[in-house]
């Protein structure tokens, strides 16, 4: 997840952080710091989504969508898959 992208969407909408938050009924220092230090969940990155108009793949990548791309949730962590590699990555971790 990239926050700067986040904060891009924010700027498009002419919305601040503090809006989102409100909107979410998110706590603004909790929400900001599952986006930035964290592990925000995958019903979070939802929220944010829904919220700013964006499918959620939009949260970790410019304009373009990629060839591949999804999240898995293995061991309650939740894995961001932009690549083949990334995906090869986490089989080889399930092995």
């Amino acid at each position: 997840m990239d926050y700067s992208i986040i904060k891009a969407l924010l700027e498009e909408r002419n919305m601040t952080f503090k809006e989102l938050s409100d909107t979410l009924n998110v706590d603004r220092n909790n929400l900001y710091n599952s986006l930035t230090k964290g592990n925000p969940t995958l019903q979070r990155l939802e929220a944010v989504a829904k919220v700013l108009e964006v499918p959620i793949w939009r949260l970790f990548t410019e304009d373009t969508k990629p060839s591949i791309y999804g999240t898995v949730v293995y061991n309650n962590e939740v894995h961001i898959i932009r690549s083949e590699q990334d995906l090869l990555n986490l089989a080889n971790q399930i092995k």
